[in-house]
């Protein structure tokens, strides 16, 4: 069935102060206590999951990964704290699960946000330069009115737009009836900063989601022809599915009124939350689509989706363009990880008081990030190619039995000159017993590449990981493993752990990898969800 393609209306940009003129003193309120942040989840249907049942439970995979000799990882160069619940409770009375934990890296700068926070760090020194903020009030500051300037409600981005050497900060937002419950419109709040610095002023858009419809788990891109963000589109509860909203990066990035391209996908049915490409390196070429990705039959099969999606704001009423390739196959995966509805099975350590609590795996959708990076000349992943272009992303699969998580990743490749897509190399990372989840991936400009995730198991608290494989090692395993922090407590109440972490490439030498994601200090803490957040940095080589 045809896809539903509109232009909505321009809106008009704000300017805020520089972060430093509308700083606040932070103190601690009163009272405080815990907040769960919603997430929609659809219902797998009964047909979905005989068939899945039917599949093999051993992942081909990871079964590889085991023969492959693993060793250390290089140690990290920066390890730091980033944002905590404890920061939350600071400013707003309450600490959320999930983090939502994701940052980016800039030329000077590592910028990081939380539900419901941002702060800006040094990138030499790990040192705070300013925050945690509430987002809402660099709208509020600008003059906005509304749910944008009143309302910190979540499901954060941040991006580093290296081609314009600019920052994206963004979270979906509502107001609450007189019960606490959500209702429209629904708005996507989007900050651009007007300099390369993210401590100055910035350029505020709030654009309101089309249909009445709340636009869950936005995820971003950064393209040359627009900044690309997919949603799953709710009311209520009812699914109306995915959707493509393009947002002119050209106006915004001048300050001006910005219009979107809008793409409903509610005609094809199924589809898994999906992601926007995410380019790191060099510009793609003029004209190049941007890929956006997720599965069919809701994660129940082995094969990508994958659409083109063009920009086009050349009038007020262009609408830009999007088509769906033939759909890619990659190898068997099972994502039913938990054989129960609340996917909730990965294993900690008993927390406080001997309380157990098993943690969501998440493994409905693709996660954060799709990173796409082009190769002008050569091809690391595939020396017969002149040129090519990569995409990189993970999911959580079952690993090696029942109750345990493993990342299942992927590297794609383009012959630029054919514009054939093809599956360079796959893997599941399960080299042990150990739940491996809630990964990011990426590829330095070397053809490196390495993940970031969460790891826990009955005996390991969770804790944040990493692993990577060299341009040159045997394809289709990861030949490398370190740890960025080890946590020391486990989360309580609660099975939502996480939902999406950042791994980033350094723009100034295209090799170093940045991460960030959430761990605990003590099992007090975790009753608590006072969760805590690290942020470091790792080579895999140094010959890159």
């Amino acid at each position: 069935m045809a896809i539903e393609s509109k232009r909505l209306p321009a809106i008009t940009a704000e300017q805020s102060p520089p972060l430093p003129a509308i700083m606040q003193a932070r103190t601690r309120p009163s009272s405080a206590g815990r907040h769960i942040v919603p997430l929609h989840k659809r219902t797998v249907t009964e047909t979905q999951q005989i068939l899945q049942e039917k599949k093999t439970v051993q992942d081909p995979l990871a079964a590889a990964q085991q023969q492959s000799r693993m060793a250390t990882a290089p140690a990290p160069l920066i390890n730091f704290e980033g944002i905590s619940g404890d920061d939350n409770q600071a400013v707003f009375g309450y600490s959320p699960t999930p983090s939502d934990v994701n940052g980016d890296i800039g030329v000077n700068h590592y910028v990081q946000m939380v539900n419901n926070l941002y702060q800006i760090f040094d990138k030499q020194t790990g040192d705070a330069l300013i925050g945690p903020f509430k987002l809402s009030r660099l709208f509020a500051a600008a003059g906005v009115t509304g749910a944008c300037a009143t309302e910190d409600q979540g499901d954060p981005i941040v991006l580093y737009d290296a081609l314009a050497n600019r920052w994206l900060l963004s979270q979906f937002n509502f107001k609450t009836n007189s019960v606490g419950v959500d209702k429209p419109p629904y708005h996507e709040c989007i900050a651009i900063s007007a300099t390369d610095d993210p401590t100055g002023s910035y350029y505020v858009y709030d654009f309101v989601i089309p249909n009445d419809y709340m636009g869950d788990y936005p995820k971003f891109g950064v393209w040359n022809d627009g900044y690309y963000m997919t949603i799953a589109q709710y009311k209520g509860q009812n699914f109306k599915g995915e959707a493509v909203m393009v947002f002119d990066r050209k106006n915004m990035l001048q300050g001006k009124a910005a219009g979107v391209n809008y793409h409903n996908l509610a005609s094809q049915p199924n589809l898994s939350v999906l992601l926007p490409s995410d380019n790191d390196g060099d510009a793609p070429p003029v004209g190049t689509p941007n890929y956006v990705i997720g599965f069919g039959n809701n994660m129940y099969t082995n094969k990508l989706r994958i659409f083109e999606v063009k920009a086009d704001f050349s009038t007020a009423t262009t609408t830009g363009s999007i088509k769906e390739r033939p759909p890619l196959k990659v190898a068997t995966f099972n994502p039913d990880i938990c054989r129960n509805d609340a996917g909730n099975c990965i294993p900690q350590p008993s927390g406080l008081n001997g309380r157990q609590q098993k943690l969501d795996a998440l493994s409905d959708r693709p996660l954060h990030r799709l990173q796409y990076r082009y190769f002008a000349q050569g091809c690391p992943v595939d020396g017969a190619l002149n040129g090519c272009a990569t995409l990189v992303f993970n999911h959580t699969v079952r690993g090696n039995k029942i109750g345990e998580a493993a990342v299942r990743w992927y590297l794609l490749k383009q012959n630029t000159a054919t514009k054939a897509l093809g599956v360079a190399q796959q893997g599941s990372f399960a080299p042990d017993s150990t739940s491996r989840w809630m990964g990011s991936a990426a590829l330095n400009k070397r053809g490196d590449l390495a993940i970031g995730y969460s790891l826990s198991s009955s005996s390991l608290y969770p804790s944040v990981g990493y692993a990577g494989r060299l341009v040159d090692d045997a394809p289709n395993a990861l030949t490398l493993e370190g740890r960025l922090y080890t946590g020391h407590g486990a989360q309580t109440d609660s099975e939502r752990w996480g939902d999406y972490s950042t791994l980033s490439v350094d723009p100034v030498d295209d090799c170093t990898f940045w991460y960030t994601n959430q761990y605990y200090a003590n099992n007090r803490a975790g009753f608590n969800w006072l969760w805590r957040t690290r942020i470091g940095s790792f080579k895999l080589s140094n010959d890159c």
